[in-house]
């Protein structure tokens, strides 16, 4: 399998285990829904994608609060489901072989960003290839949240509780700034691939939702801000986002999204959505690290 049928498998075999774990009711309390998938089912077009995307709610973790008792809960009810899932196809396509679910980082983390990995190896009974790629599934820590920030979206005839598209609008960006060297240095976090897919995907919203749509963009706005703040991640305006950006260029050029939307939309979309939280005093804004190290 080349890559390029090793990415499509994925895309579509996730698509499936989103359907799955829509389709849990005991999952249904315990996962947020977010990142590329959410928007593609939002704006109901979009680019394939070769993950799952979620957060913990705090109910959850206030429930469970208890680490190892969190990866039991996540590593039975998801392989359940996705069992369930599978065997209720006709004709019977896919076969969970293995599901783990690792901590990470492996340690508690010293904020709290307690997060999980969940790796499945999925065996395809249309094909009669061995080693198919993994999957995984991120599940992150709660979040700080606006009492707008989710609501319901449909995904296989089920509801799930998912970001907004506010809420993506303004993860987007504070996604994009997390893997900037600055905020980098300051949470002592490895360095990492600049995101430049979340300038694509700001690009797509933009086109649905022009800036005229002010209410929109104001509420995006402020999701940006609480999402930062869930991060503690500053931001002083254009010139934050603008950091080593001929970097930013590069990676969105070479990276594997699509090419209807080039750098130069993808960078007046920046600066137009910028430009106007600056208008609006949403920025700028600084959030100092909690007594202790970061790691």
């Amino acid at each position: 399998m080349n890559r390029k049928d090793s990415a499509h498998w994925k895309s579509q075999v996730l698509d499936e285990i989103f359907v799955a774990l829509a389709a849990s009711k005991q999952l249904d309390e315990v996962l947020v829904f977010k990142g590329a998938r959410v928007l593609n089912v939002r704006l109901g077009f979009g680019r394939q994608s070769l993950d799952l995307d979620t957060n913990l709610t705090a109910s959850f973790v206030q429930n469970y609060p208890c680490r190892d008792a969190q990866q039991r809960f996540l590593e039975e009810e998801i392989a359940t489901a996705v069992r369930r899932h599978f065997e209720r196809q006709a004709p019977v396509r896919f076969e969970l072989t293995e599901l783990t679910v690792r901590t990470y980082p492996s340690n508690s983390h010293p904020i709290g960003w307690d997060a999980f990995k969940v790796k499945l190896n999925v065996n395809d009974l249309a094909r009669s290839i061995r080693g198919l790629p993994a999957l995984e599934i991120d599940v992150a820590a709660p979040e700080q949240m606006l009492d707008s920030s989710v609501s319901p979206v449909e995904v296989g005839g089920h509801f799930v509780f998912a970001y907004t598209l506010e809420r993506i609008a303004g993860e987007k960006l504070r996604a994009f700034l997390s893997s900037l060297p600055a905020y980098r240095s300051k949470v002592k976090k490895p360095g990492e691939a600049v995101r430049a897919k979340d300038l694509y995907d700001l690009s797509r919203i933009r086109r649905v939702h022009g800036l005229e749509q002010v209410d929109f963009w104001k509420l995006a706005g402020e999701e940006f801000r609480i999402a930062c703040r869930s991060r503690y991640i500053d931001c002083q305006g254009l010139t934050t986002f603008q950091e080593q950006f001929e970097v930013t260029r590069k990676t969105y050029e070479e990276a594997t999204i699509p090419k209807d939307i080039a750098f130069a939309e993808a960078e007046s979309t920046l600066v137009a959505v910028v430009s106007f939280w600056e208008a609006q005093r949403i920025v700028p804004f600084t959030f100092p690290l909690p007594e202790g190290p970061a790691g």
